[in-house]
């Protein structure tokens, strides 16, 4: 399902972005506000060169897109190895629960094991019921409880 993203695919990208972000500035006022675009064409080009973002397309509209960064660890002490990160996922709220987003994790996961990575890691909120139960059916679990004291 997942091809990696081209130009024509950015505004409905940043669309989908902005769907996400809203949640995350009403959630974190303190961290998010809210612009017009998450992806101004700079940034969406090194996402496309880096060949991190991917989308999902039905009929030929674009319906989803995920932002994956791959992170090396061989430090002392750490087991050397590759993980997949998806830094960022959407699907078109027109389109959720139809089983897209599903199908992009599925690919991601073969993405995943065509890169060679040992795990998938994400980060959610834990407010976001909706994302924690869709990523436990996808098969992940909490490995970590990120923790901010306010100065």
């Amino acid at each position: 399902m997942l091809e990696l993203a081209v130009e024509s695919d950015r505004e409905a990208v940043n669309a989908m972005a902005l769907q996400v972000h809203a949640m995350h500035v009403s959630w974190r006022p303190d961290i998010y506000e809210m612009v017009v675009q998450l992806y101004p064409q700079e940034r969406f080009q090194e996402a496309v060169k880096e060949r991190q973002l991917y989308v999902a397309k039905l009929g030929g509209v674009t319906v989803g897109y995920v932002l994956l960064k791959l992170r090396s660890y061989d430090w002392p002490g750490m087991v050397r190895r590759k993980v997949l990160l998806v830094d960022e996922i959407c699907v078109e709220e027109a389109y959720r629960g139809h089983g897209i987003g599903k199908a992009m994790m599925e690919d991601v996961h073969a993405l995943a094991k065509a890169f060679g990575c040992s795990d998938l890691q994400l980060g959610v909120y834990p407010q976001n019921d909706g994302a924690v139960a869709f990523y436990q059916n996808c098969g992940f679990t909490i490995r970590s409880i990120e923790m901010q004291r306010k100065v």
